[in-house]
């Protein structure tokens, strides 16, 4: 998605969604000016790792670039984590709640296999 699709799909009342790259196509900034005009209701970012080179970190930047164009810190909760977790709950599969962790193995509490 990019500012000549954005305002299409925003006008259709789907979600947006938007993989920020580290070279290419989109970037944190030109995201900052699509959330200026379109807002922050029903949009996603995330960090593209499809091909090429990625950088995982490019949501964290997205949000510090939020920021610094006078978003808060709200704003950047809602696109970065509120938004995802309220898109991907619809399907019912989204399990939010906290996880019991019961002991450790070998003396390790990070638990493998099973439930």
């Amino acid at each position: 998605m990019n500012e000549v699709t954005a305002p299409i799909v925003a006008d259709s009342g789907c979600w947006l969604g938007f993989s920020i790259y580290p070279d290419t196509k989109m970037n944190e900034n030109r995201m900052v000016a699509i959330l200026r005009e379109h807002g922050t209701d029903r949009i996603l970012v995330n960090s593209a790792a499809d091909w090429g080179r990625s950088d995982p970190l490019k949501t964290h930047r997205t949000g510090r670039a939020m920021l610094a164009a006078g978003f808060d810190q709200s704003d950047v909760d809602k696109v970065l984590w509120l938004n995802p977790i309220t898109f991907y709950g619809q399907s019912g599969r989204l399990a939010m709640d906290d996880t019991e962790v019961h002991g450790t193995f070998a003396g390790n509490s990070i638990l493998r296999g099973g439930s």
